[in-house]
């Protein structure tokens, strides 16, 4: 079951979180396109953040569910959507010390396989 880049808008987003709905359509009203890089990256990316700085980071179920698809997008993604996956979703992890070293705990094994590739590239954050 391969997972095609352009299956990646709204509908598909919407289905995997009903209780981002608000966001995710508003989101793609104003992107105006069908444009999987900025829905995904803009929503995801400061709510997995905000997530991976709380206590209880190693049980949130919605933080589960994102890392869950981080891990169907490695597995099952076509080439296009391991890019989105390594480029909008990963990259941004590797900003901060604390939000690299605890994503690290909660990727699967290809989604760690993919963010070994950015390694090539930047360097693991350093803790401060």
């Amino acid at each position: 079951m391969t997972i095609n880049y352009n299956s990646l808008d709204c509908d598909f987003f919407c289905s995997r979180f009903p209780e981002l709905k608000d966001l995710i359509t508003a989101e793609n009203e104003w992107l105006g396109e069908n444009l999987p890089h900025c829905l995904f990256g803009n929503i995801l990316n400061p709510l997995v953040s905000r997530l991976l700085k709380q206590n209880d980071y190693k049980t949130n179920s919605l933080l589960k569910k994102i890392f869950s698809m981080y891990e169907e997008f490695a597995e099952y993604g076509d080439t296009e959507t391991k890019s989105l996956l390594q480029v909008t979703l990963l990259e941004y992890l590797w900003d901060e010390y604390i939000i690299y070293s605890r994503a690290l705990q909660l990727m699967g094994e290809c989604t760690k396989d993919v963010n070994r590739n950015i390694a090539d590239y930047l360097s693991v954050p350093k803790e401060k």
